[in-house]
């Protein structure tokens, strides 16, 4: 009876013993990556301009930018590669790269500095321009700007930018309806 038992199991063994591997040989050769995997947050540090949209679509929270120092910072290990921050960037900087975040034995962040002496690091695009012959005051930019630098008063009609707050992303200028902002330096 103890026998027939271990037949079964036997049976598996030899088989197993006479067939290919089914795993892949990934120290000894590159992996190989699925079509549609998502990998991880890459970013052109060059080109952002810290306006902290990627920071306030974070669900986790991975993200923090500090807009005085220049600074984009990632917790590798907190981010879900969902892409809400790469979907929401105006100036298309944060990118989607194949691959895996390496492991390691802590936690820990990945901080990137935007060069100071880069003509693109200071120039963000401009501010933007109101043209109030063409404004019908509708506070369609005011709703959309992620610092909150544009009001709107529709009964005064007035339209007011904040100047400090703008970081220039363009995203006011992109919505309004009837194109009446231009971004100048």
């Amino acid at each position: 009876m103890a026998s027939l038992r271990f037949l079964p199991f036997a049976q598996t063994v030899l088989k197993n013993l006479f067939s290919k591997p089914v795993t892949t040989a990934y120290p000894f050769a590159p992996a190989q990556y699925p079509q549609r995997m998502r990998g991880h947050v890459e970013i052109k540090i060059e080109d952002c301009i810290s306006c902290g949209l990627c920071v306030r679509n974070c669900p986790p929270g991975a993200l923090s930018v500090d807009r005085s120092a220049g600074t984009w910072t990632i917790q590798r290990f907190d981010c879900v590669q969902c892409g809400n921050c790469v979907n929401v960037c105006p100036k298309k900087c944060l990118t989607m790269a194949q691959g895996y975040t390496q492991p390691g034995p802590e936690k820990q962040s990945e901080t990137f500095t935007r060069p100071v002496s880069s003509e693109k690091a200071t120039s963000t695009g401009g501010k933007p321009v109101n043209d109030a012959t063409k404004c019908v005051y509708c506070t369609l930019c005011a709703k959309k700007c992620p610092q909150q630098a544009i009001a709107v008063d529709r009964a005064a009609k007035t339209w007011t930018l904040n100047a400090q707050a703008c970081v220039g992303c363009g995203i006011c200028a992109t919505v309004c309806p009837k194109k009446c902002l231009k971004l100048e330096n």
